[in-house]
C-alpha cells in the first residue's frame, strides 16, 4: 500500500501531540508509528529521487519557511506557526504552517519544501496539469507570485485550495474553510513572500 501524501503532515502531529502530560509509553508509541511511516515513505521515495532532475540537497531550514508565511488582511494567526524538519536515511524535507482565524472563517498555509524528492510531491504535482468544472467543483492552473500554481474550489461548500509550486521543489499550500471566500483565499495565496522562498532554493 503505498503513503499517501498527506503523511507528512500526520508525522508531524504524532510527533508534536505527545505533550509533556501524556504518558511516556503513549508518547513511545506515537514516536515509532511515526518512524514506521517515515520508514515506508522513504523506501517508496528513494528511487524518484534517484531518477529525478535534481539531486536532494541541503534542506531548507523550517525557521526560513516559517519567516516566508504572511497572515491574510483581516485575519490573525492562531497560536504559532509549527514547524518540523525530517532527515530520514540521507533524506530531507521540512515545511511550517500557520492558521489563521476571522471568526468563524479559516485560512491554513502551509509551506513544504520537499527538497527535489519526487515521491513527496508526485500527489500535487498531478493537479499542476489538471483542468475541470462540474456542479459542485472547479479546478484550474493559474500563475501566483510568477510561479505555477493550481486553484481547486468547491462551489457548494465555500472551500478552497491554492496550491503553488516554486522553483519545482517547494510547494505552498492554502486552504480556506467555514465561509472563506475564493477571493479572500486568492489573497492569501498571494501574499505570501515567494522571494524569499525562491532564494532559499539556490
Amino acid at each position: 500500500m503505498k503513503l499517501k501524501l498527506f503523511a507528512i503532515p500526520l508525522i508531524a502531529a504524532a510527533l508534536i501531540g505527545t505533550g509533556c502530560g501524556k504518558k511516556e509509553d503513549k508518547a513511545q508509541e506515537a514516536a515509532d508509528a511515526a518512524q514506521k511511516a517515515a520508514q515506508q515513505m522513504a523506501q517508496q521515495t528513494a528511487p524518484a529521487a534517484a531518477g529525478g532532475a535534481h539531486t536532494p540537497g541541503v534542506v531548507i531550514p523550517a525557521k526560513t519557511l516559517a519567516g516566508a508565511l504572511v497572515a491574510p488582511s483581516g485575519y490573525t494567526i492562531e497560536g504559532e506557526p509549527e514547524t518540523m524538519e525530517m532527515d530520514l536515511q540521507g533524506q530531507k524535507w521540512s515545511h511550517a504552517n500557520a492558521t489563521y482565524k476571522n471568526g468563524e472563517k479559516t485560512i491554513k498555509i502551509g509551506i513544504y519544501d520537499y527538497n527535489y524528492i519526487t515521491g513527496l510531491s508526485t500527489a500535487y504535482s498531478a493537479m499542476m496539469n489538471m483542468n475541470m468544472e462540474s456542479n459542485d467543483e472547479s479546478m484550474h492552473t493559474d500563475k501566483i507570485g510568477g510561479f505555477p500554481a493550481w486553484v481547486d474550489w468547491k462551489k457548494k461548500s465555500n472551500q478552497g485550495t491554492i496550491g503553488v509550486i516554486v522553483n519545482d521543489r517547494v510547494f505552498v499550500v492554502t486552504e480556506g474553510h467555514t465561509g472563506t471566500t475564493l477571493d479572500e483565499i486568492k489573497a492569501a495565496a498571494s501574499g505570501i513572500n515567494y522571494s524569499a522562498i525562491a532564494s532559499a532554493t539556490k
